[in-house]
């Protein structure tokens, strides 16, 4: 469903605090990405119709929601909205498959093959006789998502659905999300203040600070612009590398990202299979020369493409079939002279790396 216009031109004041955003999109996943604070729940809210004195306007995939300048305003059950929030409630006196049924009770006519596919795509069937309180905070979520699925939404709300999950779970999860996304072909809108899921999951890329748009536009340039580091640096951004295994040996793995970036990764793959890999940019180690006998597994080389300064660090963008950003104190970079153009190597220990999805 992508090309359905969306728009959220939105004023609304509370306490000190003033959203002013005006912001639009073509694409089918759109993620709000910002720290705490920074105005993207409130923009949840404002789409969801819970704050009736916001000012502007709110289209979603084609559909005026609202419209203060017509007088236009819909309500929140008129809406047709999939709403998943971070810590979502489910009825403890009902079993799962009670739980999909409220869903089903505000579907319209595809609310029942909706919800079919649900189930499939979220792998739920087994669970659908347990009771809430018998599953795990990953099932939990599961479920959740399936439920705003089953009322037939004509869009998606995701409030930071991973948030509440540890890392492991975070892993289990993800996956399932992105299968909702390439399978069922529905408008979501995600909120996040996770890159890491900004860039595997988003189309477009919309950071809130201070309840302002800052950027938009792709994730994986948007969340690397100068507009956008001082928040991903608290935020832990790491460079995000999609590649395919091509040989196992000895027991090690190896994989090469569609640019011939190849890295040998700790995990077991089959043959062919694709794996997302997130990276630190303090996780890179920079060489001029070849290091030998080391226990890294990965040595890269690469060239300079850029070095900027910031406070006591650098961060250095290197050429290695994927643009990766290594960060750097200026010490070292000195010490280096490091500069646009250097040849340079980059160190990697296999454990740097994190699968954050594979298929």
């Amino acid at each position: 469903m992508s090309g359905a216009r969306s728009q959220i031109s939105a004023r609304v004041r509370r306490g000190s605090f003033v959203l002013d955003v005006d912001l639009s999109w073509s694409e089918r996943v759109a993620v709000l990405f910002g720290p705490s604070g920074s105005g993207k729940t409130t923009v949840l809210e404002t789409v969801l119709g819970l704050h009736r004195d916001a000012r502007g306007r709110v289209e979603l995939a084609g559909e005026l929601l609202q419209d203060s300048e017509r007088g236009f305003w819909l309500a929140p059950e008129q809406r047709r909205l999939g709403w998943v929030p971070q810590d979502p409630t489910l009825f403890p006196h009902s079993n799962v498959a009670g739980n999909l049924r409220f869903g089903l009770a505000r579907a319209g006519a595809d609310g029942a093959r909706m919800l079919e596919r649900a189930v499939d795509v979220l792998e739920i069937g087994p669970l659908l006789e347990r009771r809430v309180d018998q599953l795990s905070g990953g099932e939990r979520q599961r479920v959740a998502l399936a439920r705003a699925l089953a009322s037939g939404p004509r869009v998606l709300l995701l409030d930071e659905p991973l948030a509440a999950l540890d890392l492991p779970l975070r892993g289990r999860v993800l996956p399932y999300l992105l299968r909702v996304r390439d399978e069922l072909d529905l408008p979501m809108l995600y909120i996040t203040h996770d890159p890491d899921e900004a860039m595997l999951i988003g189309e477009i890329a919309v950071v809130l600070d201070g309840g302002r748009v800052v950027a938009s536009g792709a994730p994986r340039e948007v969340l690397w612009s100068r507009a956008v580091r001082p928040l991903s640096e608290a935020l832990g951004l790491e460079n995000v590398i999609e590649a395919r295994c091509v040989d196992v040996d000895n027991g090690e793995t190896k994989v090469e990202s569609a640019g011939g970036l190849r890295l040998t990764v700790p995990w077991s793959l089959a043959p062919g299979s694709s794996v997302c890999i997130g990276l630190r940019a303090e996780d890179i180690l920079l060489a001029l020369d070849p290091p030998r006998r080391i226990s890294a597994r990965n040595v890269i080389e690469g060239r300079v493409v850029s070095c900027e300064a910031r406070d006591e660090d650098v961060l250095v963008e290197i050429d290695a079939g994927e643009r990766l950003t290594a960060k750097l104190t200026t010490g070292a970079v000195r010490a280096l002279e490091v500069a646009p153009g250097a040849r340079v190597y980059l160190i990697v220990k296999a454990q740097a790396l994190r699968r954050l999805s594979s298929g």
